[in-house]
């Protein structure tokens, strides 16, 4: 294969990775989750279908089967990217598990904040630095409840931040650090979007 076909060939596969994404990130698990529990996302709560909407009105069990299910929305395009071509194609399936968590085209009502599914995408990327990114927010989630506090939002928060400095310690990439850092800024203005939503 010539330079220029293999690069036409890259460039395909990076859209049907992000195209595959995308979808896989639109499916409202959410939705479908808290419809199980008995509740009506359209009438009850907030506007947007997220692992927060689900927590609040079926309770922590439904609301850790959307967390797991929003954290396999990003694992799944991810691994399978790296599994069958590269990195950088599972970078690309992530990137669109991300935009179709926080943009969905499926299901009538806009998605949540992409919290989750960034945290699935991360963590396939470089699985080392996300395990100890998830030790750490554990650890702040457990000495919250030592305290008596609650520390849920802190201990996301430590689990986030301390991912990126883990990432490049361990990939030692700088251009894969700025992938990694666009993932978050897709989060961030998502967040930035829906903050008083």
């Amino acid at each position: 294969m010539t330079t220029g076909e293999t690069l036409a060939v890259d460039v395909v596969v990076a859209g049907i990775a992000l195209v595959a994404g995308y979808v896989i990130g639109s499916i409202p698990l959410a939705g479908f989750v808290v419809r199980s529990a008995g509740h009506d996302p359209n009438g009850e709560g907030g506007r947007r279908h997220g692992v927060a909407h689900v927590w609040a009105l079926a309770g922590p069990g439904w609301g850790m089967l959307a967390l797991t299910g929003d954290l396999a929305k990003g694992v799944v395009p991810v691994a399978l990217g790296i599994v069958t071509w590269s990195w950088a194609i599972g970078w690309v399936a992530g990137l669109g598990a991300l935009l179709g968590a926080c943009w969905p085209v499926l299901g009538r009502r806009p998605g949540g904040r992409g919290v989750a599914v960034l945290c699935g995408v991360a963590f396939t990327l470089a699985p080392p630095a996300g395990v100890v990114s998830l030790l750490l927010a554990g650890l702040v989630l457990g000495a919250g409840r030592l305290l008596g506090r609650a520390t849920a939002v802190p201990a996301i928060v430590a689990g986030l931040v301390s991912f990126p400095f883990l990432f490049v310690a361990v990939q030692q990439d700088v251009a894969r650090l700025g992938a990694v850092l666009l993932l978050y800024l897709v989060a961030a203005l998502r967040f930035v979007t829906t903050r008083d939503r």
